[in-house]
């Protein structure tokens, strides 16, 4: 049963019922009929209850003294607060826990943590603490609890999103001791938000007065550090290295949401507080601070809610917040935003057959806190927060395009760019085409690079993504002149896409151009002027040199470890190409070696994230497939596999290529009918995403096609070749490169057969 807390101050609710009903009367005014009476009646409760719920926070804002002054929390004075005043610690993020008449407070007395102690000694050595956990783990307060005793003093600079979170950190830099105050840092990553350069500026201000201080979710952690990222590329996985730029430079520390038998001991004493109590009497399922914040509780009633006739509105409702969560949005969400995207979730589950309830009756049953404690909904700053409890406890479907459209229309161009990229790996590619075009009219170029790669792989192929490239390669020139180096990157576009539509000897050249260019403009050391070299190296592969191509990424990796470092991404980067262009040269064995020192490296020196080492396995498991190693290429594969779809999802594209691969060597290993059966069920999969020109789906159904005619039967294998070649040319024109490989394979089964390659007429001899 949900209790409602009861409002300290009557007034709020006066003022809650004063706005609904305006809102009500101005919808009946403005609207006619039943409609007016629906939109004032959702209106009237979304003002109601926002006001209402609001209230505490705003009741608790006023006795703080606390306003949000550029972003940044202050006191009404205007100066940032001091750690020792901040006497409340849900105001710094800590979960609510559930309260009775008997209690005022809405934390229970501390319990010193197992990690405590730790925590002090490294803020005071390392300065920038990181506390990494699941949700309700105790993250939170137990870093409120070191500040208030290492650093009562000090200054309190909390930002109150991305967007502030630069601008919070230079604050930082400028304040005498102070401390910077990150809880779920990942809402400050990405695209627009905080950086390695800012974090740095922190830490490296004379005196070593500035502290940082952050938390964050272990499955965000392991997005950022690369635990499970495989698959991710482009500016997705651009924003995830700036992110793990942040990371790398914290003492991380591990909170375990399980108390230790020595926790459960000292929580003894508090056994008078009957919150503690209960929650202690449940230690042995879940965490003591989990069951403090009600989390169990909440999420057995979430799932409950989408019972006929209880609540299904509210949990799509949720749902909605939980995903826009998982696809990079952290900002609270406007009611309008929420119910644009739950339809399709209450849809997808039944609609109407569920009968669910008004949207009135769904806003407040979300936001209504169980034992007063933390609710489904969060009212924030004018909108709602999913629970963060929620987001590590569902699934890892893709997010429906409706809701993805809605969200869309509501990020900012650096969220866009995130969406993008999460919707293009889902194979939702009018949803990332549409997030691109955001972004890019935000001023990201590197939304042009994606929107230019997208069309490429899925929107018309390699000869319209080569149109798209010169035409931006035009406007930067024109708009910031031809040396610029945003136009040098449009230059580097153009050359790419040059070679990948099958004229890499003119990309070559292109490149060599542009890293002379680069090197007069920016320096040899460059990461530009480096980046064009990588592309020279690329291009000597693709045309055909495979041994000069490793050679030249040899050398460049020397060079980018002498100017970046050795553990730099792109050195790590240049080692990898080394080995792949090894084994293109016909040494797998050679590259096989190459891979697993790299490997060594990574893992045990550099402290690369687990996506750059999933890559590295994944090209090694190719070499032990390429040699002909079956046994060991066979076991990488199915960890690489089961990594993938445990991480992301099986219809993350990720995860689909990984698939693709172990059927290959499935096949290659002697057992050509087994492949055909795990491409079938591949294709079956890959074609639920509903993206008939994908690279992808054209690759899996080549693969199938290939597998068919040597499991016995070439005969199918080219009418599913021709079948592929007209979508093909349809989708990517005739003259793309891969539909010019479709091409050769039809003229391969067709020999085989007996059959002319036009038709099914047997060749006349």
């Amino acid at each position: 049963m949900r209790v409602v807390e009861a409002s300290r101050n009557g007034w709020v609710f006066i003022v809650a019922a004063a706005l609904a009903a305006v809102a009500a009367t101005l919808a009946r005014v403005w609207l006619p009929g039943a409609f007016a009476s629906g939109i004032g009646a959702v209106v009237a409760v979304a003002v109601g209850v926002w006001t209402a719920r609001g209230a505490s926070v705003l009741q608790a804002g006023d006795e703080r003294r606390r306003v949000l002054d550029g972003g940044v929390w202050r006191e009404r004075s205007g100066r940032l607060p001091l750690v020792r005043d901040l006497d409340d610690p849900v105001t710094l993020g800590v979960h609510p826990a559930a309260v009775g008449s008997e209690f005022r407070d809405r934390c229970p007395a501390f319990v010193v943590r197992d990690v405590s102690a730790r925590l002090g000694e490294v803020l005071r050595r390392d300065r920038f603490v990181l506390l990494v956990g699941e949700s309700t783990a105790g993250k939170s307060r137990a870093a409120y609890e070191v500040i208030r005793q290492e650093l009562p003093g000090y200054r309190v600079v909390q930002p109150s999103r991305r967007d502030n979170a630069e601008v919070a950190a230079e604050l930082a830099a400028e304040t005498p001791r102070s401390v910077l105050w990150l809880d779920d840092l990942e809402r400050f990553l990405g695209s627009g938000g905080l950086t390695g350069a800012a974090v740095r500026a922190v830490l490296g201000t004379a005196g070593d007065e500035r502290f940082i201080v952050a938390t964050m979710r272990s499955e965000e952690y392991a997005k950022f550090s690369g635990r499970i990222g495989a698959g991710t590329e482009g500016a997705g996985r651009e924003a995830l290295r700036e992110g793990w730029d942040v990371l790398r430079l914290a003492a991380q520390v591990e909170v375990p949401r399980r108390w230790s038998p020595e926790e459960i001991i000292r929580a003894g004493r508090w056994r008078d507080d009957r919150r503690l109590a209960e929650a202690l009497s449940h230690a042995g399922e879940y965490g003591v601070a989990e069951y403090l914040a009600a989390a169990p509780q909440l999420l057995a009633e979430w799932r409950d809610a989408w019972a006929p006739t209880t609540h299904p509105r509210a949990a799509a409702m949720v749902l909605a917040a939980v995903d826009a969560r998982r696809a990079g949005v952290h900002r609270p969400l406007p009611i309008h935003v929420l119910l644009s995207m739950h339809e399709p979730y209450l849809q997808a589950r039944g609609g109407e057959r569920l009968r669910p309830e008004s949207t009135a009756a769904a806003v407040e049953w979300a936001t209504s806190p169980l034992y007063a404690t933390s609710s489904l909904l969060l009212p924030a700053e004018g909108g709602f927060l999913a629970f963060d409890y929620l987001i590590d406890a569902i699934g890892k479907d893709r997010v429906p395009p409706q809701a993805l459209d809605a969200l869309i229309a509501f990020s900012t161009p650096q969220e866009s760019l995130d969406i993008g990229e999460l919707a293009w790996r889902w194979s939702l590619i009018n949803q990332a085409e549409s997030a691109f075009r955001r972004a890019e009219a935000g001023g990201l170029f590197r939304a042009t690079i994606r929107r230019c790669h997208l069309i490429r792989e899925d929107r018309g192929g390699c000869a319209a993504a080569l149109r798209f490239a010169k035409d931006a390669a035009d406007w930067m020139a024109a708009v910031y002149g031809p040396d610029h180096p945003q136009t040098l990157d449009a230059c580097d576009l153009v050359a790419w896409e040059t070679g990948h539509s099958g004229d890499p000897d003119a990309a070559r050249l292109l490149l060599e151009d542009l890293a002379t260019r680069a090197g007069q403009i920016l320096g040899p050391g460059h990461k530009q002027t480096l980046g064009m070299r990588f592309g020279v190296a690329e291009m000597t592969g693709l045309g055909g040199a495979h041994s000069a191509a490793a050679r030249l990424y040899e050398d460049l990796s020397h060079d980018y470890s002498r100017h970046l470092g050795e553990d730099d991404e792109m050195t790590v980067s240049c080692r990898d190409q080394v080995a792949f262009w090894v084994r293109e040269a016909g040494e797998p064995d050679r590259a096989a070696r190459l891979l697993r020192s790299l490997i060594t490296d990574m893992t045990e020196r550099f402290h690369s994230t687990a996506d750059q080492v999933f890559g590295t396995r994944y090209r090694l498991a190719m070499c032990l497939t390429e040699a002909g190693a079956f046994d060991a290429a066979l076991h990488d594969w199915e960890r690489l596999v089961s990594e993938a779809t445990t991480a992301n999802g099986r219809l993350w594209n990720g995860t689909l290529s990984t698939r693709e691969d172990h059927a290959e060597c499935v096949g290659k290993a002697g057992d050509p009918a087994q492949a055909v059966q795990l491409l079938e069920a591949l294709l079956a999969d890959t074609e639920t995403l509903r993206e008939p020109g994908s690279v992808l789906l054209l690759s899996i159904r080549r693969s199938l096609a290939e597998w068919t005619g040597k499991a016995g039967n070439p005969e199918k294998a080219v009418q599913q070749l021709r079948a592929l070649l007209y979508e093909a040319e349809g989708y990517r024109g005739v003259d793309d490169p891969r539909v010019k490989r479709l091409r050769r394979k039809i003229a391969h089964w067709s020999a085989v057969t007996g059959l002319s390659t036009e038709g099914n007429r047997p060749v006349v001899k």
